[in-house]
Parts: structure tokens; sequence; C-alpha cells
């Protein structure tokens, strides 16, 4: 029997279970011409808004949908696709979890092996309905960057961190977040009924079509995305799906941008579909980055060496290996793009 708490989150383990009970072939999968279409729509719509809606009118096509959708975006193949999906499938799962009642949160939070109690009181006005234990909340909470998430301004008991039901919502939200790019980033081939290879070919192409807009729109044409380095190319998409970056991968990300020539409004916006964004916070960094404030210092990427010691430095081709810094290979390469055209 598939209930609401199964349409509503696909990826708990009584849901996966349900679908695994029911045994399904590919071929049998195809005919449910229901399912495959609001499949189709998930992943279609993650690549078009970065969030997937939520279907209350047929459980069962809202939970079978869901691992279609995972396998279409795992034959796809595409890391940037992966991530947007896991992102906009975790933002599916924090609007649903935020407006419900305590025991629903606790009941996913369980299925994540989350140390989560109870913990109804009133502090300074603020009511608060669980405590976590702190290595729950740290292993969700590192990547955010406001102030508010920081352990130090937390209120701490024996180890376990006060939370409003908000707020664990979306600690959950990470969870889920990470729980689908691993099911995602499990690429694979496998032969397909004509219907489904169809489909996969049609997201594949939507992809295509959208990713230069993707999260980016800002971006201005004097700016050549085709000869960003590798290294620069992964923050930058993953920026774009809305993913966290490391404090490096920003700071290297910003200082590039900034020195191809983009502004401080357009690099700052560039940041906006990071689920923690803070317009001020963000702007403030990017203005110190640009030498607007603090040292008055206009920074540039780090070195290619630095780069390689944070793990930054992935997937080098041929011209990375002639350069030092980023910005020397976007110089060379966009050098050698204007030569082609003229």
């Amino acid at each position: 029997m598939i209930g609401v708490l199964e349409a509503k989150y696909p990826f708990l383990h009584r849901a996966v279970e349900v679908v695994g009970a029911l045994g399904l072939r590919l071929e049998e999968l195809a005919g449910l011409r229901g399912v495959v279409d609001r499949g189709f729509e998930r992943v279609s719509e993650a690549i078009l808004g970065g969030v997937v809606s939520y279907r209350a009118g047929n459980p069962e096509v809202e939970m079978l949908s869901f691992p279609v959708a995972l396998m279409f975006v795992s034959l796809i193949g595409d890391p940037f696709l992966d991530r947007r999906y896991a992102l906009a499938e975790g933002k599916r799962a924090y609007r649903l979890l935020r407006e419900e009642p305590e025991e629903v949160i606790a009941e996913v939070a369980e299925d994540f092996n989350w140390k989560l109690r109870p913990r109804r009181v009133v502090l300074d006005g603020q009511l608060y309905s669980f405590e976590l234990h702190f290595a729950d909340y740290l292993r969700n909470a590192s990547g955010f960057h406001e102030d508010k998430w920081k352990l130090v301004n937390r209120l701490m008991r024996e180890g376990y961190v006060l939370l409003t039901r908000v707020e664990a919502a979306r600690l959950l939200e990470c969870e889920i977040e990470d729980l689908i790019l691993q099911r995602v980033s499990r690429h694979q081939r496998v032969e397909l009924p004509g219907e489904l290879e169809e489909r996969v070919e049609r997201l594949r192409k939507l992809l295509e079509e959208h990713r230069g807009r993707i999260g980016g729109e800002t971006l201005p044409e004097r700016v050549k995305v085709e000869a960003f380095p590798p290294c620069i190319r992964r923050i930058f998409e993953a920026v774009l799906a809305g993913r966290k970056a490391s404090h490096m991968e920003r700071f290297t990300l910003v200082s590039f941008l900034l020195n191809a020539g983009m502004s401080i409004e357009e690099t700052t916006e560039l940041f906006t579909s990071i689920s923690d964004f803070d317009p001020e916070m963000t702007r403030y960094q990017v203005e110190h980055i640009a030498g607007l404030r603090g040292s008055r210092t206009r920074y540039k990427p780090p070195n290619c060496d630095t780069l390689r010691t944070h793990g930054i430095c992935q997937n080098p081709d041929n011209l990375c290996r002639r350069v030092r810094n980023p910005i020397t290979y976007y110089i060379i390469k966009a050098r050698r793009g204007r030569r082609r055209k003229s």
C-alpha cells in the first residue's frame, strides 16, 4: 500500500522496499505511461526551474516516478545534471518538510539514523522543537556560511544542538541531496526500450539547450565560458547547479571571474542559486576580493600549485601543464578562440 509519506518522500527505505517488492522490469515500466511521464517531468523541472514539484493527486505515480527519474539522470551521465537534480529533489523535500508536524520530521530523520530527540522549549521568544547530536549537525551544517549555523552560535545541551522545526527540515535537505547525488552518480549503460531511450535523448537535448542559461543568465558575453580551465569550469557549474562550494573554491572562482572581466554585481548575482545565498554577505566578500574593502588588495586566483594542494585542480588538460595560473590559461584559450573566428 502506497501512502502519502512514500509519495512525498520516495527516497525513504520504506518506499524503496515497496518499489523493490513490485519487481517491475524495464519493459513493464515503459508501459506505465503516467509514471514515465511524471519521471520525465521531474527531471525537466530540475533542469528548467531547479526544484521538483509535488503532485498530490496520485501517490502511486508520484512514488514510482522517482526511481524512473533517477534512472533517466543516471543514464544521461552528466555530473552537472547529477548535482542539479539532487539539489532540485532536496529543495522539494525541504518545502514539504517545513510544513510537516514534528513527528513526520522525526520519522524522516530516523531514516538517516540521526540522533534527534523531541525538545519543545521556548527561549527568547523562539520555539525549539528538537535537539540534534552535534555530529549529525556538523555533518550537514558545515557547508552553510550564515553566522547562525556556526556551532559556536548555537544553543547546546550535553552535546545536542537545539533546532526549530524549519531548521531541522533545512538540515534534512542536505542529507536528502547527498543521498540522491550518490544514487544518480552511479552512471551505467543499459539497453532501454525505445520509449525510454527516446525520453533520455529528449532530456539530454533539453539539458544542452539550457545549460548555458541555468542560473547563469547574468554572465556577460565578454566572459568566455568555453575558455575556462577545467578547475574553474567545475566550480562554476557546481555553483550554477546550486551546490555548496568550499571557501577556497569560492575565493578561486570569484577572483578568477573578477580578473576575467566580470563586475562585482555580475559576480554576486552568480551565487543566487546556492541555497544559503546571503546577498549582503556575498557582495561584501566579492568586494573584499576585488580590493574595495579590508586591505584594499585586489586578489588574483591562486596559482595552480596551490589549487593542486587543496584538491581543486582536477582533470587538467594539455594547456594546464604549460601555465601556472588559471587566468593565464583563460587568456591563452580566449585568444585562440578569437583567432579562429577572425
